[in-house]
């Protein structure tokens, strides 16, 4: 199994080896594999109708509990690698289950056709819809020039025909340099939009652009969704540092919690003024005092006078603290986080010590000098964690760096 039984994973394609343990009670509620034509994914068809009746599985580590070899003529090498194969085998299961969104690499695919994505004609007639209705504000992130739909139907290109843009399940992808992005199931959903961000997407007469959107729960017509890999409503697959879009174009630009997985915030913030109408309004959400999450893809927690440096070219309606940033979140987070660390990578006795202390204690050991914490079990046990642990909750870093030799 490639990675923790997660049934959500089967969605885009099977990732649990064909080789596994199987209770008789499973394999009879399941009704063991069918034979299927063409042969060769009933491993799959099997895991989709374990999955379907609320049965799991668990993975096994450790040692290895068997080996097999792959002979050059068997149905893997053979049969299963030809591409009208694999398509016939992807519509088989997209029928015996409709709730599948099967991506699979096809060989033989030429440069930029990296993987066959399967929608419903509901949702690629949907997809290409709103694809067409964006192409008019749609430009090159790298020559800035207009896009228009290749000949052929699978990619955008550049007035000048210099850029070649693929289209991947049927979204555009701009952003330079990547191949093929991570694709989420519809079942993914983000967290529920906060009611600034609604009134301002329901007061809008004109496009809204959602950075970083996610999954979001609802598909709002004139918000367009721009991520850096695929979720259930994306429109756009784009870095918004290279944001493809014509300048002035938003009437407002959402981005929830976003701006410290951005590598350079300034820039972004940026290109958000070049494509906000002027008047237009921007809503931004981001860290101060959060643990490290979604690594390696964090890179900053700033303060307001920090948010302040980034968006200085927009006036300030207000900057706050909402309501899910207050102190309360940053001291539960953190906590939760430190006993984690301490139960997996200490010891239980270090985690349950450190429940166990009042919030007093730590106002106390603060207060104290360095030479009057140590020695305290609650603080010590913080120091000793391993640095992997301590990197996502430190109060800072140290680098020691040297200039590279002419």
């Amino acid at each position: 199994m490639g990675g923790p039984y997660d049934p959500v994973r089967l969605a885009n394609g099977n990732y649990i080896d064909a080789m596994a343990l199987i209770s008789r009670a499973a394999w009879a509620a399941a009704g063991g594999y069918y034979h299927l034509r063409p042969m060769g994914w009933e491993d799959f068809d099997f895991w989709c109708r374990l999955a379907e009746r609320g049965l799991r599985g668990e993975l096994v580590l450790g040692e290895p509990l068997a080996e097999y070899r792959v002979h050059p003529t068997s149905m893997d090498r053979t049969n299963n690698s030809r591409a009208e194969t694999i398509r016939q085998m992807m519509d088989d299961l997209d029928r015996r289950h409709p709730w599948l969104t099967l991506i699979w690499t096809l060989p033989g695919s030429r440069h930029g056709e990296v993987a066959a994505g399967r929608l419903s004609q509901h949702r690629a007639t949907e997809v290409h819809g709103r694809l067409a209705r964006l192409l008019p504000i749609l430009r090159c992130p790298e020559t800035g020039q207009r896009l228009v739909l290749a000949a052929e139907g699978d990619a955008l290109v550049s007035e000048d025909g210099s850029r070649r843009w693929p289209l991947f399940l049927g979204r555009a992808l701009l952003f330079p340099g990547m191949d093929a992005p991570q694709v989420n199931p519809d079942t993914h959903l983000s967290n529920s939009m906060p009611a600034s961000a609604l009134a301002i997407i329901r007061s809008a007469q004109g496009p809204v652009l959602h950075l970083s959107a996610g999954g979001t729960v609802e598909r709002f017509e004139h918000v367009v969704e721009v991520e850096a890999a695929v979720f259930r409503h994306t429109d756009v697959i784009a870095d918004a540092h290279r944001l493809p879009f014509v300048d002035r174009v938003f009437e407002a630009v959402i981005a929830l919690n976003a701006f410290e997985h951005y590598q350079h915030p300034s820039l972004a913030a940026r290109e958000i003024l070049r494509v906000l109408r002027p008047g237009g309004r921007v809503l931004i959400r981001t860290a101060f005092l959060q643990p490290l999450h979604e690594a390696p893809g964090h890179f900053y927690n700033c303060t307001r006078y920090g948010l302040q440096a980034w968006f200085k070219d927009f006036e300030t309606e207000t900057l706050h603290v909402s309501n899910n940033f207050h102190a309360g979140h940053s001291l539960a987070w953190l906590a939760s986080e430190c006993e984690a660390a301490l139960r997996n990578r200490l010891s239980g006795a270090a985690a349950d010590s450190f429940a166990a202390a009042p919030a007093g204690r730590f106002v106390s050991l603060w207060r104290m000098s360095e030479e009057a914490r140590a020695g305290h079990p609650v603080w010590d046990d913080l120091a000793a964690l391993p640095q992997d642990a301590q990197e996502v909750v430190a109060a800072g870093f140290e680098f020691i760096g040297r200039r590279p030799a002419e």
